[in-house]
């Protein structure tokens, strides 16, 4: 439905998790317990949002139950000469604020990117940090020149600054975008990048982390010889190569990878190694270019005869249509979404062990804020591998206890550390907004890591309780 706002900006609030009918306060579609006094302006405002010919943008918000919860997508449609269309979903904001990275796709939808906001809330939940989660994206060519990609970011920022500049939406870089792009799409509206944003590059390596911590645990709980493993990685990006790196170092067969460019699979195993200094030069290019290895359509990449498969790219990848032909042990994602709601019970009913993709590639969000405490890169690396190890037997032990898919076990304890430490930082008493001011002074830069970093270990420890 497509929003006419004519009155002043309105307080609301949304509570979390919760599914409420919409409401109409002065033209704007709301919901109980979500603060849109700054959303509010998006729609109110739309001198703020005109493109090149004079266009007003046309923001669209949507009401969509997703798994149990409510999702809100901002529909942004620019008109003839830059055809940006793109989309903000927000599932949860926790002191009115949620975060989330910017995706650059062709087949982008705005399902997906309902459904990814919503594991962002998960993921954020399960690792214990108060932070609201969303998820933008851009539909287009992830290739294109980077003159028309930047275009089309400063566009499509330029419609979402009321929330830049206030912090509402915290963006950050995703599948097709670079920290470099999302540096570009803040600066070039006027937004202050925060402070310790150059951390967020290792968000990849991280989250490489954690898959492969996930896969160990899983693959030693079914007794799996990891010495005789296979592995088949779809998507060799950031995410893609850091699972890669780990498992290959640690004398683990990666057989397969695969680009949107193709794949290629080797039964005797791949040079990770040469694979990732080639695809620093060439890019998505390196199935292409890489002497070595059988060319394989990429579609086939979850159907391949391995132990562990690792989806670490597009959405979708085990559907009901060839959830029946997944050959692997172990599915554990790096991509968000990878495996759909109809797949999931097929995978169970075959044996297949599936870790949740917020359980399993949580290592972004989660290392990056030890980063940015001042922990030291070993510190980060053991805490992810041990607490993530620990994580998933647990959840694997209590979803086979209640025989249950191990999503639904870990969606409720992710949603009730979502909830608690959402109520504990919206607290109104002195102490909250002290800490809560704190925080704030620490994002800004103005406190410095050093003081935070003594008491970050004992701080993240608490995060899984």
């Amino acid at each position: 439905m497509t929003i006419t706002a004519t009155t002043a900006a309105t307080k609301v609030r949304f509570r979390c998790f919760m599914a409420y009918l919409p409401v109409v306060v002065g033209g704007i579609i709301c919901y109980d317990n979500l603060f849109v006094n700054t959303l509010s302006q998006f729609f109110l405002y739309p001198r703020q949002t005109r493109g090149k010919e004079g266009q007003v943008l046309a923001p669209a918000l949507y009401y969509a139950k997703e798994r149990g919860t409510l999702s809100r997508l901002i529909s942004v449609t620019l008109g003839e000469g830059s055809n940006l269309k793109a989309y903000l979903a927000i599932d949860s904001t926790v002191n009115d604020r949620c975060c989330g990275g910017v995706r650059i796709s062709s087949d982008l939808s705005p399902h997906f990117l309902m459904e990814a906001a919503r594991t962002m809330t998960l993921k954020y939940g399960f690792v214990g940090l108060p932070v609201g989660g969303a998820k933008g994206g851009i539909a287009a060519d992830p290739e294109m020149p980077l003159e028309r990609k930047q275009e089309l970011l400063k566009n499509f920022g330029q419609a979402l600054k009321p929330l830049l500049k206030t912090k509402s939406y915290v963006p950050g870089a995703e599948m097709g975008t670079t920290d470099d792009d999302i540096r570009f799409m803040l600066t070039a509206n006027g937004v202050r990048v925060q402070p310790g944003s150059q951390n967020i590059g290792l968000s990849g390596f991280y989250t490489g982390i954690t898959v492969f911590a996930a896969a160990i645990s899983a693959a030693r709980y079914i007794g799996l010889d990891l010495k005789q493993a296979s592995v088949a990685i779809e998507g060799f990006g950031n995410v893609g190569t850091s699972t890669a790196q780990a498992f290959w170092e640690n004398g683990i067969k990666v057989v397969a990878i695969s680009t949107i460019r193709g794949a290629i699979y080797d039964e005797s195993g791949l040079d990770v190694g040469e694979l990732i200094k080639l695809y620093h030069r060439v890019g998505s290019q390196v199935v292409n270019l890489f002497p070595r290895g059988e060319k394989v359509e990429r579609s086939r990449l979850p159907e391949l005869d391995v132990d562990i498969f690792s989806p670490c790219a597009q959405p979708y990848s085990i559907t009901s249509d060839n959830a029946g032909q997944v050959t692997a042990r172990i599915v554990c994602p790096g991509a968000n979404v990878p495996i759909t709601a109809e797949a999931e019970p097929i995978l169970l009913q075959r044996g297949i062990l599936s870790i949740p993709d917020f359980v399993a590639n949580c290592g972004g969000v989660l290392g990056i804020s030890m980063k940015r405490s001042g922990l030291k890169e070993d510190y980060i690396t053991r805490f992810l591998t041990q607490k993530i190890g620990e994580q998933v037997t647990k959840i694997i032990q209590a979803a086979e206890k209640e025989n249950i898919i191990p999503r639904v076990y870990a969606e409720r304890i992710a949603e009730e550390r979502f909830l608690r430490v959402k109520a504990a930082a919206e607290k109104k008493d002195i102490i909250s907004r002290t800490l809560n001011l704190a925080l704030e002074l620490y994002r800004n830069g103005t406190i410095p890591y050093r003081l935070v970093t003594p008491i970050a270990p004992r701080y993240f420890e608490r995060r899984f309780r």
